[in-house]
């Protein structure tokens, strides 16, 4: 890969190469008499080409590991991995069966697609898989339809290794992964919870590479030992603390009250579901943790917290015209919309109200709390309860 850059000032700068491989921009400022870097790239860790090594995804977003495995992969060197290593990336722990039987393909989404694609002339979703499964060499695929970017339909598959894959937060594309049946076959269990296990950290591991796990000694240092003056509420599941992990990341903190009325089913419910779905609208889980009695959730931090705070207070409430409201309302619809209809999972809630409807810096409603939620099946449109629980 190749590129160059051209540039035209009055002003005197320079371009730096240092010794990690960043390119930075600098400009000289006679005010101080020094050069000011104006300019970093690659800016994020994910902006590295191929990070985290074939077959893995990197995600920017996390706060305490960047890259996972694809499912049904595992690191090739565990060692260099737990180091922080990832170049060497992933490799499969079966061999594809190389048939229309034995492999299934797992659907992953909001995605930088890989590099090295190959572009076909299918015309539909089915002609290119299609087209994959008689490939034996063929990893991936992905079909991208003409009504939905206002250009030609493409299908675009893949071979071999998958490089510079990115979880992205919003936006992206689907990617359809090649699997052995029983490496798909074992997430499936594991997702509809047929797999028990009595210690949730490990029980958290199987579910998804996607959750980091964070030590109770830094959980409690971030909180300040879980002080009042870190306090940001609590709810049925417990309290909430603000936590600084480092001095630009500031996260919630939701630590499990041994007189709490959800238990240890809705705290693994939350992990299991949260882990899985990614939306604009729906808050991040960014961690866990499991230390002996205590179960902690770390979130995303959103500055105005909940919208009961605004929609119950009389000062408060002033500040939401109806352009603020309409754009809230509009959020929660939208967030409802992926949960009950294009999310991984068939997804209802169950205990919607506004004090789980958290707000951003922007007021952008997440919807937050799936310790209640129930997972339906592709083509169910109803159930019974057993109890009666949420809102």
């Amino acid at each position: 890969m190749e590129g160059y850059i051209t540039f035209s000032s009055n002003a005197l700068g320079r371009y730096l190469l240092d010794s990690t491989g960043k390119l930075k921009m600098m400009y000289w400022e006679d005010s101080i008499t020094n050069w000011t870097v104006n300019l970093v790239r690659p800016g994020r860790p994910c902006d590295i080409y191929d990070r985290c090594g074939p077959n893995s995804i990197c995600d920017g977003s996390t706060l305490a590991q960047t890259c996972s495995c694809l499912q049904g992969f595992e690191p090739q060197s565990q060692k260099d991995w737990e180091a922080g290593n990832w170049s060497g990336g992933c490799v499969r722990m079966k061999p594809l069966s190389c048939d229309n039987k034995g492999d299934m393909f797992f659907k992953l989404q909001m995605l930088k697609l890989p590099d090295r694609l190959r572009l076909t002339k299918n015309e539909s979703r089915a002609a290119c898989e299609a087209e994959c499964v008689n490939n034996c060499e063929c990893m991936a695929y992905t079909f991208v339809n003409a009504t939905r970017v206002g250009s030609l339909s493409r299908c675009m598959v893949w071979g071999r290794n998958l490089m510079d894959l990115e979880q992205l937060i919003d936006g992206g594309e689907y990617l359809y992964v090649r699997l052995v049946a029983s490496e798909l076959e074992k997430r499936s269990r594991v997702l509809f919870g047929e797999l028990r296990s009595s210690n949730l950290l490990a029980r958290a591991k199987s579910i998804s590479s996607d959750v980091p796990l964070f030590n109770f000694s830094d959980v409690q240092a971030a909180t300040n030992n879980f002080s009042t003056s870190n306090k940001l509420g609590e709810g049925g599941f417990g309290p909430v603390y603000m936590g600084r992990l480092s001095q630009c990341e500031i996260v919630a903190v939701k630590r499990l009250s041994k007189s709490s009325k959800q238990g240890l089913e809705e705290f693994k419910n939350e992990v299991e579901l949260i882990a899985r779905l990614q939306h604009m609208n729906l808050v991040r889980l960014l961690g866990l943790c499991d230390h002996e009695n205590e179960n902690i959730l770390i979130y995303e931090y959103l500055a105005n917290k909940s919208l009961d705070k605004f929609i119950f207070d009389s000062t408060r409430s002033g500040q939401l015209d109806w352009v603020k409201r309409y754009h809230i309302i509009e959020g929660i619809a939208q967030g409802l919309l992926y949960l009950h209809q294009y999310s991984r999972l068939r997804i209802i809630h169950r205990d919607l109200k506004t004090s789980n409807i958290l707000l951003d810096d922007s007021m952008n409603p997440k919807i937050s709390d799936f310790g209640l939620a129930r997972i339906f099946g592709g083509t169910q449109n109803e159930a019974n309860t057993e109890r009666v629980v949420g809102t």
